[in-house]
């Protein structure tokens, strides 16, 4: 029985699979894509109905990587890849 692989749009990043069709979730997305550390959860100062605009209240910024000044603020959601 053979693998089967997907790759990552994002990072390029050869994921594996004994089953065609499986889906894998990247991990290129907790990386600081300047330093290649993982970044920390991103908590924001105030409550998230400050940051509303229109009545939306979706914060943008998910991880923080604090070793750059000024700091990387980082929007990359999770990728899925589905092996083929």
């Amino acid at each position: 029985m053979g693998e089967y692989e997907g790759k990552c749009p994002r990072c390029g990043k050869i994921h594996y699979s004994k089953r065609k069709g499986d889906r894998v979730v990247c991990d290129c997305w907790l990386y600081c894509p300047i330093c290649g550390e993982e970044m920390t959860p991103y908590t924001p100062d105030l409550t998230p109905n400050t940051y509303g605009l229109d009545g939306k209240r979706d914060m943008t910024i998910l991880r923080v990587c604090a070793r750059h000044s000024p700091p990387f603020f980082s929007t990359q959601k999770p990728v899925e890849i589905v092996c083929t």
